[in-house]
């Protein structure tokens, strides 16, 4: 008779995780009404938390596939062409101050990350982190060091490529010097030489 095999980490966890999301959206759905917060951003609210939710429990149920083709290659927006608008705030933190209450709501969450079994499932599964680490960003949570993303080493500068040597300038001219003596005239053949006739001194 062969002892059964130990649950998987993941399959001790999704409990844990549901029991929290549903423990947030209620305190959401109740913090929201006293505040008088609009209901379309609450449903905006749930609608995020439960598919978090939904992708976490398709990971942990599904035995991760290997890859048949190389993944995609990020598609790149060009900077002129603006993404559409995102429906719910993006700063850290967004969700605990717009929700008083929801850090203590979190701290089952919290203490999730701590555990073993999630930093095996965290290490098992990079999907996991693309789960996780938007959460921790809503509530503020700072990540534990096996969900964070890996720092990526700076590039070195280019070298500097040599300068192209110039030609050399050309002097400039003398204008400072004394122009050359014009040439003399060539005599004309057959013709003599012109005297001018001498003063006479008086007497």
């Amino acid at each position: 008779m062969t002892a059964p095999s130990a649950p998987s980490p993941g399959f001790l966890l999704r409990p844990r995780f549901d029991a929290f999301i549903e423990a947030l959206c209620a305190h959401i759905a109740g913090e929201g009404a006293k505040r008088r917060i609009a209901g379309p951003l609450i449903i905006l609210i749930w609608q995020r938390l439960r598919r978090l939710a939904a992708r976490f429990a398709r990971l942990v149920t599904t035995p991760p596939r290997a890859r048949a083709t190389p993944p995609r290659a990020r598609i790149t927006r060009p900077a002129g062409r603006p993404g559409a608008p995102h429906p719910l705030p993006r700063a850290f933190g967004w969700l605990a101050r717009l929700i008083p209450g929801t850090a203590s709501v979190a701290a089952p969450f919290r203490a999730l990350l701590d555990t073993p079994d999630m930093a095996a499932l965290i290490a098992a599964t990079p999907e996991a982190g693309r789960i996780l680490r938007p959460l921790c960003h809503t509530l503020g949570i700072r990540p534990p060091a096996p969900l964070r993303r890996p720092r990526q080493p700076r590039l070195a500068p280019p070298p500097e490529a040599p300068s192209p040597e110039l030609p050399p300038r050309p002097e400039p001219p003398a204008h400072h010097l004394a122009p050359p003596p014009n040439p003399a005239w060539p005599r004309a053949p057959g013709a003599t030489r012109f005297n001018p006739p001498r003063r006479k001194k008086p007497a």
